[in-house]
């Protein structure tokens, strides 16, 4: 910890009398800062990797969206081919939760589901050509990394885990989702990353960084999840029909893509990131699936 605050305290010129880790990702961690700033720090060797494209949206959106809703404003970044870090005042809030949920009234639950619509709205409609780099290609993704798992791996795979893939690849190429509309997209938009004030009303939002130009149904994905951590997908659907003007089944059809995918991109990131967990655990989840 004494390194991260003497990294902090050389890149910013500022005082710390206080540092705690709040969070951990895949390659970055989360720090609070004299009970005031949110620091996240990235280590990597690839600039493109850093939070170069997370600072640039925060930028845009903080400049363009007409909302009451927080999102990071980025008062500190400092980006290197080494380490990446942006630092923001901590948005004050209670993060949603299916237990939290439960306790709301039928009004408070309503009004959260307004609430979650027109934010999507409002950010979905913004021109973006001005952060237009920053698209993402899903289906082309998908399609690149099939190839990395034949050229690695596939081979070694049994033919119930081949055929499981190659169902999904299937799928893949039949389905019009990916043919719908782009925009700006949050793009990890779980209840995790939803901040309630004491009224129960969305306040703030936190962690683009997967964001980017990409399909519409992104933010609909855990929005329609059925798990302990998400709402459901009657909760997900009540949002589309507020948000208006989009396709329910297509986003919902979306929503199963990418839930059948999870196990082979699970491998695919252990393949990528050389974590041999990663790749057995994406290999036992397909067996659970073919098991159901």
């Amino acid at each position: 910890m004494d390194n991260i605050k003497n990294i902090l305290e050389e890149k910013f010129n500022i005082s710390i009398d206080s540092i705690k880790q709040i969070g951990e990702g895949y390659d970055s961690k989360a720090y609070l800062v004299n009970d005031e700033y949110i620091f996240k720090i990235k280590f990597s060797a690839n600039k493109k990797k850093g939070y170069e494209k997370e600072k640039a949206i925060y930028d845009f959106l903080n400049s363009r969206l007409n909302t009451d809703i927080k999102i990071p404003n980025i008062e500190y970044s400092y980006i290197s081919d080494e380490i990446s870090i942006l630092g923001y005042k901590e948005i004050k809030g209670k993060f949603l939760s299916s237990k939290l949920y439960l306790t709301l009234s039928q009004e408070e639950k309503s009004q959260l589901k307004k609430d979650i619509a027109n934010f999507l709205r409002s950010m979905h409609d913004l021109d973006y050509s001005e952060i237009s780099s920053y698209t993402i290609d899903n289906k082309q993704n998908v399609l690149e990394e099939y190839q990395l798992l034949r050229d690695t791996i596939y081979d070694s795979l049994t033919d119930i885990e081949k055929q499981y893939i190659e169902s999904f690849m299937r799928r893949l190429n039949t389905t019009d989702i990916f043919d719908g509309k782009k925009c700006l997209c949050h793009n990890d938009f779980s209840c995790n990353h939803l901040l309630l004030d004491d009224n129960n009303r969305l306040c703030g939002i936190i962690d683009f960084g997967d964001s980017g130009i990409i399909d519409e149904y992104c933010d609909f994905i855990y929005l329609l999840e059925d798990s302990e951590e998400e709402l459901g997908h009657e909760f997900g659907e009540d949002v589309l029909r507020l948000y208006g003007n989009i396709n329910i089944q297509k986003a919902k059809e979306y929503q199963d893509v990418v839930e059948q995918y999870y196990p082979i991109e699970t491998i695919i990131y252990g393949i990528k990131n050389n974590k041999q967990d990663f790749i057995d655990n994406g290999r036992k989840e397909i067996y659970i699936r073919t098991k159901k």
